[in-house]
């Protein structure tokens, strides 16, 4: 994990430096592959502007507060990210079950000629309690 602080038109803090890591480094728990993070914390006339950049893998994440505190900024910055990144992981993981495996069973003819006949969905397996749900329920006929 590697975090990366630059300050902009305001003197860096030892304390602010120690808090981004704390809570930027929370994100890395929710991705699967190292993080780099790039933080820019600046004061725009009266406003205090937070801005993270991550990278994890092919995932890219961005966001960016302003606001009258630095500390709030930094907090409303991370919540963010955290529903940017568990967004996207839980995207990946319905798109996993969402996939369908359809199977083509060909046949030949007594000529030598292949027939496909209809696409059907794959096998699944049942589950255990599944079948002995059904076995007691046939044994009661």
């Amino acid at each position: 994990m590697n975090i990366s602080i630059t300050f902009r038109q305001m003197e860096p803090s030892e304390a602010i430096k120690k808090y981004v890591t704390t809570k930027v480094s929370r994100l890395q728990k929710l991705l699967q592959q190292p993080m780099t993070a790039k933080v820019t914390l600046a004061i725009q006339k009266q406003l205090h502007v937070a801005e993270v950049q991550i990278a994890s893998g092919t995932k890219r994440g961005e966001a960016r507060e302003s606001g009258e505190e630095m500390y709030a900024s930094i907090d409303k910055v991370v919540d963010k990210l955290e529903r940017q990144v568990s967004a996207s992981k839980g995207e990946q993981v319905s798109k996993k079950r969402r996939s369908k495996v359809t199977v083509r069973k060909v046949t030949q003819t007594d000529e030598g000629e292949a027939v496909a006949t209809k696409p059907r969905a794959a096998a699944k397996k049942k589950a255990p309690a599944r079948k002995a749900k059904l076995a007691r329920k046939s044994a009661a006929e």
